[in-house]
């Protein structure tokens, strides 16, 4: 795609293949049932198996991805995806970053390709397994569990509208690692040393243990393989807030298949693959650091030099089920999400200063009473006395 045709594609409004699905018994417009392999009908009940693909989640060569992308050029989302309703044939448009919701004028679930906005199709999923109720009963315990938080917040906090479920794109990557690094191992050893200290309102000296540090040079290398490095790739919710709400069933994902998007959003990737590889890099640093550290061994260590090969690296664009929302307390929005496969719930919350104010005051008041009694009892004077070793030495 020419830099000419990636303009007009930015500018002008795009058609776009959208489906939707109606029911075997009666024809009305069904969405997923969260938990099951079906969707169900709000009409007349009947329950339409969504077909099980035997199919084995690939992965797919990073190398290769990133030299497609480059030959494509980056492809930025239209500003406009016009839909035509299957159902009431009304045209409307869907947000930028979304490609499957309600047509506004008879509410029919539709979910469109992404294939003209995205080089990248998701190709596995993790199906909703948490019902709006049962987020919505995490939601009201993850507010009351709330430390320091203001005491009318469950009573007074509105949200702004239903829970809505939203299928997240993510990139999971795996790596091959061969780290080679340079560094210290710090070993700890005591040298004795002889001290002036007050004891009874005399001068006593004494001999003490002081610890030392003897340095010595090494090198090493370490070899790591990284499984599934989970990177969000939206733009449209913290990703503090989405990391925050792991972990993950990864090994449940089923083959993509639109049938499970019906009744529910779904985003367009917004990160593209090499920016969530460069995060992926970073998760996987860590990591390397912390072994290399391990390899180092010793009392403490230092790492001078780190060069990190990768190899073998691979890629999945999967979706992953959220229930997100908002809440107004004080006039003030706080948004917060659910992982739709176990409940598991993060966000935005106000703080009370009052509660904050009291508890450090009453934590100072704490250490104040302690350090009377200890005074007054005569224990803090005995608490302040060197306890001697069996090897020192005492002069007067």
């Amino acid at each position: 795609m020419t830099p000419e045709q990636q303009q007009q594609a930015a500018d002008s409004p795009q058609t776009s293949i959208q489906q939707h699905f109606p029911c075997a018994q009666c024809g009305a417009d069904l969405v997923y049932e969260p938990g099951t392999r079906s969707l169900q009908c709000e009409y007349c009940g009947h329950e339409n198996p969504i077909p099980e693909q035997i199919t084995v989640i690939r992965e797919y060569n990073l190398a290769t991805a990133l030299q497609a992308l480059a030959r494509a050029g980056r492809q930025p989302l239209s500003s406009t995806q016009v839909i035509k309703c299957p159902n009431c044939a009304a045209m409307f448009e869907l947000k930028t970053n979304v490609h499957a919701g309600d047509c506004p004028f008879c509410g029919t679930p539709v979910v469109t390709g992404t294939e003209q906005v995205r080089l990248f199709q998701p190709k596995s999923l993790l199906p909703f397994r948490i019902t709006e109720k049962q987020a919505q009963a995490a939601f009201e315990k993850w507010l009351k569990g709330l430390w320091f938080a203001p005491s009318a917040l469950k009573d007074r906090a509105r949200r702004d509208e239903k829970l809505l479920g939203i299928y997240v794109p993510y990139w999971t990557y795996d790596s091959h690692t061969d780290t080679a690094y340079r560094g210290q191992r710090g070993t700890v050893y005591y040298e004795r040393q002889l001290v002036t200290r007050i004891v009874n309102g005399r001068q006593q000296q004494q001999v003490v243990m002081v610890p030392r540090i003897r340095w010595q040079p090494v090198s090493g290398r370490v070899q790591q393989f990284f499984d599934d490095v989970l990177v969000g790739a939206t733009r449209a919710l913290p990703r503090t807030i989405l990391d925050s709400i792991r972990p993950w069933d990864l090994e449940n994902l089923v083959a993509y298949d639109q049938a499970y998007l019906s009744g529910f959003q779904s985003e367009i990737y917004q990160v593209d693959l090499d920016e969530g590889f460069q995060q992926a890099r970073q998760i996987m640093d860590q990591a390397i650091r912390q072994a290399v550290m391990r390899d180092i061994g010793g009392d403490q260590q230092q790492i001078t030099a780190l060069d990190t090969r990768y190899s073998g690296s691979t890629f999945k664009h999967i979706l992953l089920p959220v229930w997100s929302a908002a809440f107004r307390y004080q006039d003030k929005t706080y948004r917060f999400v659910i992982n739709g496969r176990n409940g598991q719930t993060q966000g935005e919350r106000p703080y009370s200063p009052i509660k904050i104010a009291l508890s450090v005051l009453l934590v100072l008041a704490g250490l104040l009473a302690l350090g009377w009694y200890l005074e007054t009892s005569g224990l803090l004077e005995q608490m302040m006395q060197p306890q001697p070793l069996q090897y020192d030495y005492y002069y007067r």
